[in-house]
């Protein structure tokens, strides 16, 4: 299966107020948690070591902060399975936004440190996302 759909259901944080959202995903606003998870540290540290899958030169900001701070550059990271944004991580650690229950459950698998991917690796799952054009 080399199409993109393997990966259809592994994006985490597609929140609708996001620019880099989906107008379909879940609104951030209601995702927001007075208290976060048990391991929701380790989760960050996860979500902040992911491989880097595509850089952009776009900064992204906090929509739910009244001053609007910059959070980071914006980037694509993954672990090879899942997929998610840069600014994910201080949605968690900050709002303690939910993660999906399977990656909850895969992280402490993969000892709460995402392998780093190597070049062939990333080029691999990158060539799903862009693939060149056969004209």
């Amino acid at each position: 299966m080399s199409d993109e759909h393997i990966y259809a259901d592994r994006f985490l944080g597609e929140f609708r107020e996001l620019k880099h959202g989906r107008s379909d995903g879940p609104p951030l606003h209601a995702s927001v948690r007075s208290k976060g998870d048990r391991h929701e540290e380790n989760l960050v540290h996860y979500l902040r070591s992911g491989s880097v899958l595509a850089a952009t030169g776009s900064a992204v900001y906090d929509v739910l902060s009244p001053t609007n701070e910059l959070i980071d550059a914006l980037h694509l990271l993954t672990d090879g399975e899942w997929f998610w944004h840069t600014d994910l991580a201080h949605y968690v650690e900050r709002y303690h936004v939910p993660l999906d229950d399977r990656f909850v459950d895969h992280a402490p698998l993969q000892g709460w440190s995402p392998p780093q991917l190597s070049e062939d690796e990333l080029i691999r799952i990158a060539d799903v996302f862009f693939p060149e054009d056969e004209d």
